[in-house]
Order: C-alpha cells, then sequence, then structure tokens
C-alpha cells in the first residue's frame, strides 16, 4: 500500500462510501529544530486512530497502519512538509494534502471524512491567473499561494508580430530628409492610427485566446499587470468576466517573479477581505426576508430540500454527531463513541454535493454570533 500526495479536490475516495475512514490533521512544523517533531505528532494521532478503530474491524487496516508507519519514518515525507498536513485513508487507500494553513492536529475516525480544514485551505489558497501587458505581447501566469509559474505560449499567439503577420503597420511608410539632416516621416494616412489600430486588434485577439484557452476552462480571477494606458486600453475592449478590477499598474518586465507574486498576493488578499464583508451583507439582507437562517436545526431541513445555496461555518469547531441528510434531522454524539463524525462537516458535504457552496471563516468574520449561518436559494 502507498500513499499519493494530491491537490484534488473533492477527491474520488471521498465518494467510495468505505466506513469507518481515517482523517488526520498535523500542524506540522516547517523549521527547525521543531519540525523534527513532526513524526512524534504524528505518530500519537495515529495511536489514537487506532484505538478508534473497532477490535474486529482492525485486520483490515494493518497494510494502512504499516504505511502509516513507513510515514512516520520517512524523513523526505517530513522535509517537505508545509503549515499543515492532512491525511485521509480507508483500509485501501491513503491520500495526502499539503496545506498553506495551521490546522489543529487532530484524529478522526468515523463513517465519512472530516474536510472543513481543507475547504479553508481551498478558499484561501484558490488559484488565479495574472496577465502581464505590453504594446506588443502579453505573458501569463498560473498562481497560487505557494507561487507562480509562467504558462508557455507560443509567439504565434502571445505577440503582435506572431498575430498580426504581414498586416502589421510599418513603423513607419516613408522617411525624407531636410535641411539640417532632420528627419521628417511621412505616413500615407497616419501611420500613429493605424498603429493604435494594430495595437487594438492585437489586444481583442488576446482577450479572445486568454478567455477561450483559459478563463473559460479553469474559471478563476484574472489579474492584470501593466501600464496604466495599457490596462485601460484592454479593460475597455475586454469580454472577459473573469477580470477582477484591482490590477497592479507597473510595467510586468520591471519585477521578478517574487515581487510580481507577492503583489499580487495583496491583491488576493483585499479581495478575500471585501468577499467577506459582502457575505455578512448578503446573509443579513437574505435572514430579513425568511431566506436565510442561524439556527442549526432549520438548516439541517433546508439541507434536505436542497435550499440552501450557501452554508457558512466557523473554523475549527467540531460539533460530534451525524447529519442525516436524507430526513433533515441530527443525532448528537460524544468524541469517545465509536466512529462518531461531526455534525457540520456531514452538512458540509451534504451542501456540496447538491451544488452548493461552503465557506469556513473565522469568528469574527461569521454574519451572526453563531458558529453556523445559511443563505437559501428560494
Amino acid at each position: 500500500m502507498k500513499y499519493q500526495i494530491v491537490k484534488e479536490f473533492p477527491h474520488s475516495i471521498m465518494e467510495k462510501g468505505k466506513s469507518p475512514v481515517i482523517s488526520i490533521y498535523i500542524d506540522t512544523k516547517i523549521k527547525k529544530p521543531d519540525r523534527l517533531e513532526n513524526p512524534i505528532y504524528f505518530k500519537n494521532l495515529v495511536r489514537e486512530a487506532q484505538e478508534s478503530i473497532k477490535h474486529e474491524e482492525v485486520r483490515g487496516f494493518r497494510d494502512l497502519f504499516s504505511l502509516f508507519k513507513q510515514i512516520e519514518d520517512d524523513a523526505l515525507f517530513w522535509e517537505g512538509a508545509t503549515e499543515g498536513m492532512a491525511i485521509l485513508a480507508d483500509e485501501e487507500e491513503c491520500i495526502v494534502y499539503k496545506l498553506p494553513i495551521s490546522v489543529t492536529n487532530r484524529t478522526i475516525v468515523a463513517d465519512s471524512f472530516y474536510i472543513k480544514p481543507i475547504l479553508k485551505s481551498y478558499q484561501l489558497n484558490g488559484r488565479y491567473h495574472v496577465l502581464g501587458l505590453n504594446r506588443d505581447s502579453f505573458t501569463l501566469y498560473e498562481a497560487d499561494r505557494y507561487g507562480m509559474h509562467k504558462i508557455q505560449l507560443d509567439e504565434k499567439d502571445s505577440t503582435m508580430e506572431g498575430v498580426l503577420g504581414s498586416e502589421i503597420t510599418s513603423r513607419y511608410q516613408s522617411v525624407s530628409r531636410v535641411s539640417g539632416g532632420e528627419s521628417v516621416y511621412r505616413g500615407h494616412g497616419g501611420a500613429k492610427d493605424e498603429r493604435n489600430m494594430d495595437q487594438e486588434r492585437f489586444f481583442r485577439h488576446a482577450d479572445a485566446f486568454i478567455q477561450e484557452q483559459y478563463s473559460n476552462r479553469y474559471k478563476v480571477p484574472l489579474i492584470l499587470v501593466g501600464l496604466d494606458e495599457h490596462q485601460g486600453e484592454f479593460r475597455k475592449l475586454s469580454k472577459n468576466a473573469y477580470i477582477i478590477n484591482e490590477g497592479i499598474k507597473s510595467d510586468i518586465d520591471s519585477m521578478d517573479e517574487k515581487t510580481l507574486h507577492d503583489k499580487v498576493q495583496d491583491i488576493m488578499k483585499v479581495i478575500l477581505k471585501k468577499e467577506v464583508k459582502e457575505r455578512m451583507e448578503a446573509f443579513t439582507q437574505a435572514h430579513s426576508k425568511d431566506m436565510g437562517s442561524d439556527d442549526v436545526v432549520q438548516i439541517a431541513r433546508a439541507i434536505t430540500d436542497n435550499r440552501v445555496g450557501a452554508l457558512y461555518l466557523e473554523e475549527d469547531k467540531v460539533h460530534p454527531g451525524r447529519f442525516d441528510s436524507n430526513h433533515g434531522t441530527i443525532i448528537e454524539g460524544k468524541s469517545a463513541d465509536h466512529y462518531i463524525g461531526d455534525i457540520y462537516d456531514d452538512m458540509a458535504e451534504a451542501v456540496l454535493s447538491r451544488g452548493g457552496e461552503v465557506v469556513i471563516m473565522e469568528k469574527g468574520e461569521m454574519p451572526t454570533e453563531r458558529d453556523i449561518a445559511a443563505v437559501y436559494r428560494f
């Protein structure tokens, strides 16, 4: 048995319906000497999992626990640790998420995986594209919280010369000299206007190319980087719904990749704060019209009726028990119970499976004093 480091979420392991399953979260340390303690934390969490498995079912998990021992002893595995780590496993398969956020050390053995910290990570770590604009060329980057890399584009798609070819306006139509040696440039109908037309045609091509090949496919925010004059012209003609209003008004060639990533991250933080504020306002408005609630029983029924469009949960809260999504009932439990899960985690999975949105928020970001809230579709 082997483990697999994954980025895909949701993952197919979550849809198998195996029971019980094991969720282990580790608040990994990334600096020496603290990071040497990571295997010890992991060993203790694995012990909790072993103690939670019913005696008659332990045999089915022998291969998995042997794998956990290998992971514990694997120095290379721990050298690549990020701020947090999630290990999800059943008796046949084991996957690992390296998370860019801190998590609470926790082991949960239940009928379904505990996924709220991964949800939190993915909403903070969302991917986005960065489009660098010059007058006669553009560059495209794929980025997330970890870093960014340049997407290799063919010059026939990313440069004015490659796109317009022989149709590009000559820089000067004719040149003559007058007394004193001064050059006079004479065009046939205004070369400057024609060059502006070239730029417009090139920007229209760039907009269509990015939209068709990347934005429509990946559906992630697009951040513009370039001089104000280039961004202004591009925004006027763009039909790309994924371009965000905030941009970086600098020549992209004047920045190295780290500087560019830092500036982009600052923009994403501003956007996230703005989204939190908008969500709070949306809940307040919905609640006033009976289109939202912070009552867990009402929300449970609404989930079963497929009415929940957005579910807001306070991070790092665990309510032992189960949520029956077929009947909209909540079964409270105790942490010591066998295979008891987290009620809110079950509700989150049910909302996601019905096409709704789940947002994990800090206590101060919640739109209500309670640790759960929902906005209804109807």
